[in-house]
């Protein structure tokens, strides 16, 4: 109880300081979406951004010296991301680990009855309880510019509010009823199967195809598109905007308007 209520305290107080002067001159290039918020929302941003710098380790990785380019870029993209959900401080997120660009990891797969090592190559990670792992090269890109790119910070951390009701990533966050959670899954398994029939048709699918691996993949591949190119969700999937819409409680298309 006195921590909850200390870590509120602490909140409040980096929230009013908000950033320094050099920081928020950061904010234009960290995130493409800043000039287009209301004032009251580029001042929430501000206030949420410089929590998530004070709470976070951060650590760069495979060379990257960590820099405060690095940090506020990532605080700034994911208090957009959390724009819509107050009080959203991904509390078991302790750190946020950057490479400068795609990592290789050690890998296990099944093959022949035996199980063979080997490595993959990842831009990002979202661990149950654990770090936040991020390409800077990714992220910066698709700061910059709708056209960067994918959104990893997006992608990783949709995978993080899909697990705040479980230890697995299974598509569905936290609903406030079984009504709404049923009528989640509904939406976004029409649209999965959508995704499917065209990755496999190669019919210009609207996303990245390994968004069709599964609800969760496709959860956080969608939510990349929602915060990236709304107005092409909004042509092709409007019912699967109107789920993100209600769930993330923001209208990103004020944002992508030409």
């Amino acid at each position: 109880m006195l921590f909850s209520w200390l870590k509120k305290r602490s909140r409040r107080r980096l929230a009013k300081a908000g950033l320094s002067d050099e920081l928020r001159a950061l904010l234009p290039a960290a995130v493409w979406q800043y000039e287009r918020l209301t004032e009251d929302e580029q001042r929430r941003l501000e206030a949420s951004a410089a929590v998530f710098l004070h709470e976070k380790n951060w650590e760069g990785c495979g060379g990257l010296p960590m820099s405060d380019e690095i940090r506020l870029t990532i605080a700034a993209q994911m208090a957009l991301f959390t724009l819509g959900l107050p009080g959203e401080y991904f509390d078991r997120v302790l750190s946020v680990l950057v490479y400068p660009d795609a990592y290789r990891v050690p890998d296990e797969h099944a093959a022949g009855g035996m199980v063979v090592g080997g490595e993959s190559t990842r831009l990002g990670e979202a661990w149950h309880r654990g770090p936040v792992v991020l390409s800077w090269k990714q992220v910066k890109r698709a700061g910059e510019s709708r056209y960067g790119g994918r959104s990893l910070v997006a992608h990783e951390f949709a995978h993080q509010l899909d697990m705040l009701n479980g230890r697995h990533a299974d598509g569905v966050p936290p609903m406030p009823d079984n009504q709404s959670a049923e009528h989640w899954i509904e939406t976004l398994d029409a649209a999965l199967a959508r995704l499917r029939r065209d990755c496999r048709r190669r019919m210009d699918p609207l996303m990245d195809c390994y968004g069709a691996t599964d609800r969760s993949e496709f959860l956080a591949v969608a939510s990349e598109v929602f915060f990236q190119w709304p107005a092409r969700m909004a042509e092709r999937e409007p019912e699967l905007l109107a789920a993100l819409r209600g769930y993330y409680r923001q209208d990103p298309l004020r944002w992508d308007e030409t």
